[in-house]
């Protein structure tokens, strides 16, 4: 982690604002510039504002096989002032790692919210704690972790797209909808699931090669959000809440991240799985969820809302060949 530490630290300085996006700041990216996909961000009054801090064991995950010829190594970026190395091509939240050494139990804690009355005063009104409430994303129990969301074909123009002449590399991270879950949390029980979209990422690699002038976009589709069954009596109350709030908003949740990588917010490792050796990566993880109305994605209970993934597939894979050397 030292060397992971120094490498990323040098000449590096971050605003503390990024850490806890609330409203996309519209003036940091401009979505024009994306061609890819037409989702974007919408703005709420609603938001839950999670960070998956990885010193807590949080986070999101990528893997990637550290195989070249591999199908699930993960293109290489033609983007300009790209970061060397492939794209993560799995990606999933810290408690879905392929790695059991290093997982975690969830993605992400809740920091914050603004809006969500009824969620908030339910909260207040039984003396539940903000960072009891979680996220988590990834590929369902049982189930191996290349369910999760991935770059497919990873085709460049059908599930990535990128030119020589600009900084701006797309990505569209799919699954299975009935491989897949995305939930919120009440300590370890999931309450409320997401109906599935797929994960929309955007990198702008910036002026220049170096990784901090870097920002990093994701998003999904609004999709219905649904209440698990069979909660205790407590954990059934805090989902109606929730689902009350998304109703009076729309109906409707997106999540939406945007970010810039902390420095300290990233750990690597190897892990052998069968014959193959994959890289596992985990990154600090800031993620707004909003209560929205718009075009749905087709509902499916118990299915993923997909998230995720910032420009790290390229930082890390500079981390890691310099740990491995």
């Amino acid at each position: 982690m030292s060397k992971l530490h120094t490498l990323l630290s040098s000449s590096i300085t971050i605003a503390a604002a990024v850490l806890m996006p609330t409203i996309v700041r519209a003036a940091t990216f401009d979505y024009d510039q994306v061609t890819l996909f037409p989702t974007r961000p919408i703005e709420s009054n609603s938001v839950l504002n999670f960070f998956g801090d990885v010193s807590n064991n949080e986070g999101y995950t990528l893997v990637n096989n550290i195989d070249p010829t591999a199908s699930d190594s993960g293109h290489v970026s033609t983007a300009k002032n790209a970061l060397p190395g492939g794209a993560g091509y799995y990606t999933m939240g810290r408690d879905a790692s392929p790695d059991s050494n290093t997982a975690g139990e969830r993605s992400a804690t809740l920091e914050s919210l603004t809006g969500f009355s009824n969620f908030s005063n339910y909260l207040q009104n039984n003396d539940i704690p903000l960072n009891s409430i979680g996220f988590s994303y990834g590929q369902k129990a049982g189930l191996d972790f290349t369910k999760s969301i991935n770059l497919g074909e990873d085709v460049l123009g059908q599930d990535w797209l990128a030119t020589p002449e600009s900084p701006i590399e797309e990505r569209i991270y799919q699954a299975n909808p009935d491989d897949y879950n995305t939930f919120i949390t009440i300590g370890d029980t999931p309450i409320v699931t997401f109906g599935y979209s797929p994960t929309y990422f955007v990198v702008d690699n910036g002026e220049t090669p170096d990784f901090t002038d870097n920002f990093n976009v994701f998003l999904n589709d609004p999709v219905p959000a649904f209440k698990l069954e069979d909660l205790e009596p407590l954990e059934s109350g805090l989902a109606d809440a929730f689902l009350q709030d998304v109703s009076t908003a729309g109906g409707l949740v997106q999540n939406v991240s945007e970010d810039i990588l902390k420095p300290d917010q990233v750990e690597v490792s190897f892990v052998d799985i069968g014959d193959e050796t994959y890289d596992i990566t985990y990154i600090g993880f800031p993620i707004t969820i909003r209560a929205v109305s718009g075009p749905a994605s087709v509902p499916e209970p118990s299915s993923a809302l997909a998230l995720m993934l910032f420009a790290g597939g390229g930082i890390v894979a500079r981390v890691k060949r310099q740990k491995k050397s």
